[in-house]
């Protein structure tokens, strides 16, 4: 498959594309001026890495509880 054909729509960009996009700021990667997070939000993106670091626990001592009973 020929990425850089025309009649293809995903081409990708040569390198030459992506420096003028990095230097005129456009594209996916470009830096956006944002708002800060508000305190809620904040506070929803801690819980949710609480509950995965709970379950990466649960996981880790459900795991060693078999290891120790096939071993």
């Amino acid at each position: 498959m020929n990425f850089q054909s025309k009649a293809n729509k995903f081409v990708c960009p040569n390198d030459r594309q992506l420096s003028l996009r990095a230097k005129l700021r456009t594209g996916w990667s470009a830096a956006r001026s944002e708002p800060p997070l508000t305190a809620a939000e904040r506070e929803a993106i801690a819980d949710v890495v609480r509950r995965a670091e709970q379950v990466d626990e649960v996981e880790a001592k459900r795991i060693g509880r078999l290891r120790t009973v096939h071993v």
